[in-house]
């Protein structure tokens, strides 16, 4: 009976533990660049958009939920190819599924040529 009692113990702790974590996200940091260093090509910024989502499983489990700033806006620097983001936009938005939500974050750009 001990024994059954610190199994339960230890796999209450676990799963807690686990839906603690999984509730956790980063934040991102969005690179400024001072509008003088690419001045000379306002005139001509390339568009970029990227989209990444998300899916909270019975509004209860995610599923890349907390990763989907961080996964767009590596999309956008990689369409980019090293040349100047800027006027960055980001739009949430999420759509009811039938055992749960999608969220889905879109991010838009204005791409400058370095020098």
């Amino acid at each position: 009976m001990i024994y059954f009692k610190k199994v339960l113990s230890i796999l209450s702790i676990l799963t807690i533990t686990l839906f603690i974590t999984g509730c956790s996200g980063r934040a991102i940091y969005i690179q400024s660049v001072p509008a003088k260093v690419y001045k000379n090509y306002t005139d001509k910024p390339r568009i970029v958009s990227s989209s990444a989502s998300g899916f909270q499983l019975l509004l209860f489990i995610p599923i890349e939920t907390n990763t989907r700033q961080k996964r767009a806006y590596d999309m956008l620097k990689a369409q980019a190819n090293g040349n100047y983001l800027s006027d960055v936009t980001i739009k949430e938005s999420w759509t009811w599924a039938f055992v749960g939500t999608v969220y889905t974050t879109e991010m838009t750009a204005k791409v400058y040529p370095r020098d």
